[in-house]
């Protein structure tokens, strides 16, 4: 597995399409930084207003990351099946679980990587324009920020694994694509629906989309709810991941 994460690095450094990636990680919070110093009365309204809360970067822009991300694995891994690249490894008699953990990887990785940069970038850019201040009602920072940070990430890397598994069985960047945008709005808008229904509105929470779109990660009382965050972030990458393993395994590569 290591020669092909070996590869996948070669192949990722030579690509357009990381740099894109990247690029959109970095612009976005130096955008929205300066936007927010032009717009005094709309920042009252942010989840960023300042350097402390600059660690919800991922909550502010949680849609844009997972059509950024989402993009980017489409063709991450509809490519190889179009130019039948995938054959090539599979014929050097690397197993289908190896191949299919390792594009898991790469993906993941990715998106740490953009993810840790637009914090970054979010957390200096809104200090620089608005200060460092500090999040309203939390008096040990640096612990919530840890809390926050890590919940934040496993919620973005539960979709990565449900994104990989919709590729894999597409077998097209286009099909990959349409279908992985469907996913996101129909689980992280349509879930809302359950929450009209006193019986069925528990079945909300149980997508990581709808954490990341209705919960107020600056509000202290969230806290509570991060441990079901990482268990629903954590089943959701085990179970993707299980289900797109066994369906890749009998996927006949033409």
């Amino acid at each position: 597995m290591f020669n092909l994460l070996t590869a996948e690095k070669i192949k990722l450094l030579r690509s357009k399409k990381v740099w894109i990636v990247l690029g959109l990680f970095v612009i976005i919070p130096i955008y929205q930084a300066l936007e927010s110093k032009s717009s005094s009365l709309k920042q009252v309204l942010e989840t960023v207003v300042n350097g402390a809360t600059g660690i919800l970067m991922m909550e502010k822009n949680g849609f844009a990351i997972l059509l950024i991300v989402s993009a980017f694995i489409s063709f991450f891994i509809g490519e190889e099946f179009q130019n039948g690249t995938i054959r090539n490894v599979l014929s050097l008699g690397r197993s289908r679980t190896q191949y299919y953990l390792t594009k898991l990887a790469v993906a993941s990785l990715l998106a740490v990587v953009g993810i840790l940069i637009m914090t970054a970038l979010g957390i200096v850019t809104y200090t620089s324009l608005h200060g460092f201040g500090e999040v309203a009602g939390i008096h040990d920072y640096f612990s919530y920020a840890f809390k926050a940070f890590g919940t934040l990430l496993l919620l973005i890397l539960a979709n990565v694994s449900i994104y990989v598994m919709i590729s894999f069985q597409s077998k097209s960047s286009a099909v990959s694509l349409i279908w992985s945008f469907l996913y996101t709005i129909a689980t992280g808008f349509g879930a809302g629906i359950f929450l009209q229904t006193e019986h069925f509105k528990f079945i909300t929470f149980w997508f990581t989309e709808a954490f990341l779109f209705y919960s107020d990660f600056a509000n202290p009382a969230e806290i509570s709810l991060y441990p079901r965050m990482v268990l629903v972030s954590l089943l959701t990458i085990v179970i993707s991941s299980t289900i797109g393993i066994l369906l890749f395994k009998r996927t006949d590569i033409k």
